[in-house]
């Protein structure tokens, strides 16, 4: 059936089959080798207590007294016992029992009461009265009351009583270990249908164990993917809403030239750049993303780098009266993939320039130093001297299609991915990037951290 394969099922079995046999093997062995305390105690203390009795009742009442003892203790207690007297010969003329023996020998030769535990229970004991010396002898067979039932339904209560009890309990420490199996189970199929926004630990809380742990991780997990989804859609929306304007005037300029009205090839030609350029940021994003391996490493020189990177710069917008510059304190190496670096930095100063004001420079700076770790880095300022940014929006600045000012931005030609793009690859190697605002005026600077060769 179902039902008994499921994990409750199976550590609830477990459990109480545990207990079950592991009680009858204790219970047999300790009947088998006669080692439990009780009957020990019980021989110890008794054996002597019985010889006296049954020499009294045999002075005192004869045979027919002793024989009644005898019976009685035969019939309440199992024992098989025999009043010997000088010559080791049963007052009463019966059969010694079979496997007195050994316990009889090592009485007579000790002069003391003897008793031997293990599958048949032996006891001697020496008795003197008056000028008379007697031996009481008991033999006990606990195997053979067990199975004839003198004993055996005092101890099936128990035990049933027992396993109740353990059952009781196994339910309970059953339960306790399967219910957070069990919320996991359901958490995953809620999480599977489609709702992000499940969460396994308010469930299974308090609990401070390994499917606690387990139920962290989860939840761990549920939060980076609710986020991933996130951030997928919003890229998905954001990458549709930059192509619907560039795609809308190629529309309206492929109208225009089937009128034969007006010169549209130029803004056609730019719209086209604009969308090749944005796809193919687009596809770096998402290439780093999914980077699951180091890039190609190499030992690059950044001085030699930064300064190809402020001379291209500097090029590009000496008709706008900006300047770049460029100072290295001394040489900085990094281990890394020199054209993603490129694209890196080129990306912080190319947003830089588009924004600092005219006749104002863009200051690229770069040393070494040693971080908290104790560990050499490689750190690249790029200063400008723009507006800068609001407080609130920094934290945002990083991210995919994000803009401070929509009008602004669409103004000067950026797509919104080249700061993503530029984190992403400082994270691929390593590294840390930052911007903040500057103090002392306008402006904004991107700190860049690489680990350095």
């Amino acid at each position: 059936m179902k039902a008994f394969k499921t994990l409750y099922a199976k550590i609830f079995g477990w459990f109480w089959l545990t207990l079950t046999v592991g009680s009858f093997l204790v219970l047999i062995a300790t009947i088998y080798t006669g080692s439990q305390p009780v009957g020990r105690r019980w021989a110890r203390l008794t054996q002597d207590l019985y010889a006296h009795s049954a020499v009294d009742f045999y002075e005192t009442g004869g045979k027919p007294a002793l024989e009644r003892y005898l019976d009685t203790l035969r019939d309440s207690s199992g024992m098989e016992a025999c009043l010997l007297d000088e010559r080791q010969q049963d007052v009463l003329g019966r059969p010694l029992p079979a496997h007195i023996g050994r316990a009889l020998e090592e009485s007579l030769r000790t002069g003391e009461s003897t008793l031997r535990l293990g599958r048949i229970w032996t006891a001697a004991s020496p008795v003197s009265y008056g000028q008379r010396r007697f031996t009481f002898v008991i033999e006990v067979h606990p195997i053979r009351r067990f199975v004839d039932g003198t004993f055996i339904f005092p101890l099936f209560s128990r035990l049933l009583l027992a396993l109740l009890v353990a059952g009781v309990f196994c339910f309970f420490l059953t339960r306790h270990i399967v219910a957070p199996i069990r919320a996991l189970q359901m958490a995953a199929l809620r999480l599977a249908a489609g709702d992000l926004t499940t969460r396994v630990m308010p469930v299974i809380a308090p609990r401070d164990d390994e499917l606690a742990d387990t139920a962290r991780a989860f939840d761990q997990m549920a939060d980076r993917i609710q986020i991933l989804i996130q951030k997928r859609q919003e890229l998905l929306a954001d990458i549709s809403h930059e192509l619907r304007s560039p795609l809308t005037r190629l529309s309206v300029s492929l109208e225009l030239m089937r009128r034969g009205e007006g010169d549209v090839l130029e803004q056609m030609q730019v719209d086209l750049d604009r969308m090749n350029t944005m796809i193919g940021q687009v596809l770096l994003l998402t290439r780093l993303d999914l980077e699951t391996s180091q890039p190609a490493m190499e030992k690059v020189d950044m001085r030699r780098m930064l300064e190809g990177i402020a001379n291209e710069a500097a090029f590009e917008v000496q008709n706008a009266d900006k300047q770049v510059t460029v100072h290295v304190e001394n040489d900085c190496f990094v281990w890394g993939d020199s054209n993603l670096l490129h694209s890196c930095i080129e990306n912080i100063v190319r947003n830089a320039v588009r924004y600092t004001e005219p006749g104002t420079t863009v200051a690229i700076a770069a040393g070494t130093s040693t971080n908290a770790s104790g560990r050499r880095q490689c750190d690249i300022s790029i200063v400008d001297n723009g507006p800068g940014v609001p407080d609130a929006a920094l934290p945002f600045l990083f991210d995919p299609f994000y803009r401070v000012s929509e009008s602004r931005d669409r103004q000067e030609g950026g797509t919104g991915l080249g700061l993503s793009i530029s984190q992403r690859v400082a994270t691929l190697h390593h590294g840390k990037i930052r911007a903040e605002n500057r103090k002392d005026c306008s402006g904004l600077t991107v700190r860049l951290y690489l680990p350095a060769a």
